[in-house]
């Protein structure tokens, strides 16, 4: 049955835990009340009629072939063939000939533990968990299984096999120097094709993702404005699909970018017109028969011209991290920076790239207080005091700074003291020293 408890800091609400109850959760809420018609709402839900299970003992294998097939038509290729090898390699030989309504949190944690103690690496235990996870929500909407044993796993603020920190993430992303990255666009310009050379340029001076970098037409390039509009990416099959947000973006280009495309235009039109044909096709960087290249080919030349121009080891996306790296070395805003680079969020920049923002610079500080020095202060036609009386407007506008404790440097403590003498009456009033006038003192 559903409990509600406060929390142990007795500053954030109350917990309503559901888990016992069907296709109930663990949830947090502000106050008492709320938390009942929570638990009550959830009650009533759980008591509803549910659908008849055909197949309660089915196994994880018999689930799994089932799901894959059902999610291929809404997911991308690689997204379902990434469930397909993790499911095969990881999760099948260990769960597949168990009833999948047999598990339970204890197994998954166990599985989670022996993958990492055999030096699998966290993000790799990452997507087993989360394949499991979302197996068997699934699994749940069908009326399987009443819980999903795999969500909630830890404790919050516990460390975990597959927990990925600040420093893991650091460690993925590198970026080349100046000096580098000019070393391998003048290897590419010889050793490269002229597309490809312009496709590595494109990469390096736009920070494109390399899907969407493969996917620009010549109509999303804007000579004039010198801009280039994002709006669709290719994968590694082919297919065309949406940018990662969903949403399209335009990117400034840097000056020899735009020559390079523009170069790269006139020579292909100076050869359609030789050819006798009607015009270029829309594919900034098409291939021999006509189609966008494909990133995972990109990527092996990109290798190729790395060990002839003897670089350490990068990835293609290391362009991007490049091209985010040098762009706030140059300090860029990173509202800028988070707009170039195509993320929803500005957090998500400095999730990945804030390490990379100078820390400490005191610059700042002292122009603020040079720029405030040198403010003039307004003139004041009356100011008045705490009690609603009028101070001399002169005085004011002839110092810039607000001093605090009497004006009279000469004033003593006991010129500051209030004395029983001061007040109405019944000495029931305030004792203010500032109140003299009569009527002043009724209203007080």
């Amino acid at each position: 049955m559903a409990s509600i408890r406060r929390r142990r800091d007795r500053k954030s609400g109350w917990i309503v835990d559901c888990r016992d109850v069907p296709g109930g959760r663990r949830f947090t809420v502000d106050t008492r009340e709320q938390a009942e018609l929570l638990r009550s709402k959830m009650i009533q839900e759980s008591q509803q009629a549910a659908l008849p299970v055909q197949d309660r003992d089915i196994t994880l294998d018999a689930y799994a072939d089932r799901w894959l097939e059902q999610i291929a038509s809404s997911l991308d290729p690689r997204t379902t063939a990434s469930y397909g090898d993790t499911l095969r390699l990881h999760i099948r030989p260990i769960f597949g000939k168990e009833m999948l309504r047999t598990l339970h949190r204890g197994h998954i944690k166990a599985l989670l533990a022996k993958k990492r103690a055999t030096g699998l690496s966290k993000n790799s235990v990452r997507l087993i968990r989360a394949t499991l996870s979302v197996l068997l929500s699934d699994a749940v909407d069908d009326v399987i299984l009443t819980v999903n044993p795999a969500l909630g796993l830890y404790q919050k603020g516990r460390k975990t096999p597959d927990s990925i920190s600040q420093t893991d993430r650091k460690k993925k992303i590198k970026a080349m120097t100046y000096e580098q990255l000019a070393t391998f666009l003048a290897v590419s310009s010889v050793r490269c094709s002229r597309r490809s050379r312009v496709l590595y340029l494109l990469l390096a001076d736009a920070g494109l993702r390399p899907g969407e970098a493969c996917a620009v037409q010549w109509s999303d390039f804007d000579t004039i404005s010198r801009t280039l509009r994002i709006e669709r990416a290719v994968t590694d099959t082919g297919r065309i699909k949406e940018i990662k947000t969903g949403e399209a973006r335009e990117i400034d280009l840097s000056p020899r970018l735009v020559a390079a495309l523009s170069s790269l235009q006139a020579e292909l039109e100076a050869e359609a017109i030789l050819a006798g044909k009607d015009g270029i096709g829309p594919w900034i960087f098409a291939t021999r028969a006509g189609t966008p290249p494909r990133p995972h080919r990109v990527a092996k030349t990109f290798q190729k011209v790395l060990r002839a121009a003897g670089l350490p080891h990068f990835r293609l996306y290391d362009l991007r991290h490049t091209y985010a790296s040098h762009l706030i070395e140059q300090r860029a805003d990173i509202a800028y920076v988070a707009q170039m680079m195509g993320h929803s969020k500005m957090t998500t920049t400095l999730l990945f790239y804030g390490h990379w923002f100078k820390k400490g610079d005191r610059r700042h500080v002292e122009q603020m207080e040079r720029v405030r020095a040198a403010a003039a202060p307004l003139k004041v036609r009356t100011v008045h005091d705490d009690h609603g009386l009028a101070l001399d407007a002169e005085s004011v506008n002839e110092n810039s700074w607000h001093h605090f404790g009497p004006n009279d440097e000469s004033a003593t403590p006991d010129d500051l003291e209030v004395t029983d003498s001061i007040g109405g009456p019944s000495r029931t009033r305030t004792l203010d020293p500032l109140i003299k006038s009569q009527l002043l003192y009724q209203l007080s």
